[in-house]
């Protein structure tokens, strides 16, 4: 079989596997994304990279994704479906290059073709790459970048897209130190040395130009060297109790990630039992374990399907595809080697059986799009404020994705710091959710803050964090499990000052009034 037949066999496969897959996942958009895509429209429509309009505060992460999607908005198309068509189709290009990295690390077309179809039925993987964030273009980037560097490409365009990886997702700087340490590493001394070294010089020069460029940007747009949802997410200043505590929090959250993906992880492991000297396959694992230095110190993170790695699924189906190649070389082979190999082949596939059938599948096929009943409590609660919001009334609330992007032209204030830089920089820490200085909450005044029940937002705290000020200003009551968020129960608090004008907005609901003061 030629290579040419066989990248048209694994074309029509992930053109078709994905598409499969897709029918039986149930697609959320998670609430961020709607952060982000605030920021996109508000960009298209001449405001500027913000939040909230005359606010400077850098609350998303991926700056190259709100970029892309703002691009969508002045195009005029509707930037949720788009943020969903984009991610799983970069998530397919993703899939496209790790078969040319598996090809670069000597594995055959066969076993590529065994081992990135893994991938392209993997549920996780899917949701991951479609749920409104950057999970697919951040995939796509990774898997090109070490596919450009395994295979020597021009320096300066691998250091090109390491400086997008960075505007993609700022941890990914770690990354450099990986793709240098290859390049000089990859080749013996002599003359040789002097060459390797000139390409890790060529490729940092060209990253920092991006990432520098980046930073003086930021610095002078936001004031910031880091996006203030990083900042909102730093446990350094929480003291090392805390820290500890996210380092346990992270390690468990690696460790689960390795079990859910574990064929993908032991055909890593055996890939370097068997060529222990092949550079190339260890770099392949350090790419992907760049990233745990910030899933430790971030303790994980809470969102679903372990996004922080999952994204790097199709870099270790490269090595998956050695490990495979090399066992289906040994089964043309009598005696201990094809026993060998049977031994392999049977760990991995009891092994890709058990990745599969712990996807969340919907029973019956169809797109199915919805969000977390959380997030639907957010949006159901913004479309009941909506009509009876002033202009100049500030709206608060712990979930401020799909509510600020209902409440498009409220005033969003985020109390967990994303999208508020003295939340960020003063706050209390809350995990990997964010940071809350209370008495700033209470001083803001926001005409109507909306929590949900198990929240890390609660109104004890709230009222030990103002001294009791907040209860005394505002009337709060329980929005008892509605059919859009059930079984959460709402917590909503309103300025008193405001009470007639905005208590409509609870009118018939099932409530029930939270003491307070």
């Amino acid at each position: 079989m030629t290579d040419r037949r066989t990248i048209q066999l694994l074309g029509a496969s992930v053109a078709a596997l994905p598409l499969l897959t897709l029918l039986f996942l149930p697609i959320r958009t998670i609430d961020d994304a709607f952060i982000t895509f605030r920021y996109a429209r508000n960009l298209a429509h001449g405001a500027g990279l913000v939040f909230n309009l005359g606010e400077r505060v850098e609350g998303v992460t991926s700056l190259s994704w709100t970029l892309l999607l703002a691009a969508v908005e002045t195009i005029r198309l509707p930037v949720e479906p788009a943020a969903f068509v984009l991610g799983t189709a970069f998530a397919l290009l993703a899939l496209r290059e790790s078969y040319r990295l598996g090809r670069g690390l000597g594995a055959s077309a066969g076993a590529c073709l065994a081992a990135v179809p893994l991938v392209a039925v993997h549920g996780r993987f899917w949701l991951v790459a479609g749920n409104g964030l950057e999970g697919g273009l951040f995939a796509f980037l990774t898997v090109l970048v070490a596919r450009k560097t395994i295979e020597r490409a021009d320096p300066r365009l691998i250091g090109v897209l390491l400086g997008l990886l960075f505007m993609t997702r700022p941890e990914s700087l770690l990354v450099l130190p990986v793709v240098l340490g290859y390049q000089v590493l990859a080749k013996g001394g002599g003359a040789g040395r002097v060459g390797t070294r000139r390409r890790a010089g060529l490729t940092a020069a060209a990253a920092l130009a991006v990432v520098g460029a980046t930073t003086i940007w930021r610095l002078a747009y936001y004031g910031a060297a880091f996006p203030n949802s990083v900042t909102a997410k730093s446990v350094l200043s929480a003291g090392p109790e805390a820290l500890l505590a996210n380092l346990a929090s992270g390690l468990s959250y690696t460790v689960r990630f390795e079990v859910a993906h574990l064929p993908l992880i032991l055909g890593t492991a055996f890939a370097l039992i068997l060529a222990p000297k092949a550079k190339a396959l260890w770099f392949c694992l350090f790419v992907v374990a760049a990233e745990l230095p910030a899933v430790l110190v971030n303790g994980g993170d809470w969102m679903p399907h372990y996004r922080l790695l999952t994204v790097f699924a199709p870099v270790l189906a490269a090595p998956l595809a050695v490990c495979l190649s090399s066992a289906f070389e040994d089964w043309a082979t009598l005696g201990a080697a094809r026993r060998r190999s049977a031994w392999v082949l049977a760990v991995l596939t009891v092994s890709a059986v058990f990745m599969l059938s712990r996807s969340p599948w919907q029973p019956t096929p169809g797109p199915h799009f919805a969000f977390h009943p959380i997030t639907s409590c957010y949006q159901f609660m913004a479309t009941r404020l909506k009509p009876h919001l002033a202009p100049d009334d500030i709206a608060a609330a712990e979930a401020v994705g799909l509510f600020g992007w209902i409440l498009d032209e409220t005033t969003i204030h985020d109390p967990l710091g994303l999208t508020s830089s003295h939340h960020a920089q003063h706050g209390e820490y809350h995990l990997n959710w964010g940071k809350t200085d209370y008495d700033h909450l209470h001083q803001v005044r926001p005409a109507v803050l909306v929590l949900h029940e198990g929240s890390v937002v609660t109104p004890g705290k709230i009222d030990r964090g103002t001294d009791g000020r907040f209860g005394r200003d505002y009337s709060a009551w329980f929005v008892n499990q509605q059919p859009p968020c059930a079984p959460y129960r709402l917590i909503v608090y309103i300025e008193n000052e405001r009470l007639e004008r905005l208590r409509p907005a609870l009118a018939g609901l099932a409530i029930e009034p939270l003491p307070t003061g």
